[in-house]
């Protein structure tokens, strides 16, 4: 029976969440090149042509769930039913920090060896993530419910989301579950301090994605 030709961004996707499953299932460093294409059903050459190795796949992975994020983020901004700090709650509870299923993602970007890459993507969040709390921050100072000057606002806003990125990243910190719960204890006063608010995120909210930085 012949090959059924797909559209190459069709089979490209199929490539890479095949691999996922794989390395979800096995573990990244037990998942060959070959356990990927049996898994799908191509040739090595296949495999290839779309990708040039299996770090090139791990580096795809989360740049789709960056973007899946992303999507998110922008809708939530989007809502005109949505106060300012319902948008910030939503951002940084569920659209901010890594989502259970890319859990592989972590743990790739977690080794030591993948050091360096692993800086390259907390900041390439940290990049993408700023304009969006910006515009959530401003929407709040003119609702009265964040206290600090416009034009620092999205300096203000780097700053909050570069202090959750690397001090909460258990691949940078090896912070033992009650120095987490401690900070994220602290967090919530250093953001109502750093948006002029009170009571803006909860601790006990924090705590709920502790383990998924």
């Amino acid at each position: 029976m012949p090959r059924i030709a797909k559209d190459p961004l069709e089979r490209r996707n199929e490539i890479l969440d095949a691999a996922m499953e794989l390395f979800n299932t096995k573990g990244y460093e037990h998942t060959s090149v070959s356990d990927i294409v049996k898994k799908v059903g191509v040739s090595q050459g296949t495999f290839y042509y779309y990708f040039k190795s299996k770090e090139e796949i791990a580096n795809t992975a989360h740049e789709r769930s960056l973007s899946a994020r992303l999507f998110f983020v922008k809708n939530v901004i989007e809502d005109t039913s949505l106060s300012a700090l319902e948008k910030l709650r939503k951002v940084l509870l569920q659209g901010f920090p890594t989502p259970e299923s890319d859990k592989v993602i972590l743990e790739y970007l977690h080794d030591e060896s993948n050091s360096v890459l692993h800086q390259k993507w907390l900041v390439a969040k940290i990049t993408a993530f700023t304009p969006y709390l910006t515009e959530i921050v401003q929407q709040g100072i003119k609702e009265g419910v964040f206290r600090l000057d416009l034009d620092t606002s999205g300096e203000v806003t780097e700053f909050l989301l570069v202090g959750i990125s690397f001090l909460f990243d258990r691949g940078l910190f090896n912070w033992s579950d009650e120095e987490l719960t401690r900070k994220y204890q602290a967090l919530e006063k250093i953001v109502d301090a750093l948006l002029g608010g009170d009571n803006l995120i909860s601790t006990d909210a924090f705590l709920e994605i502790k383990n998924r930085q």
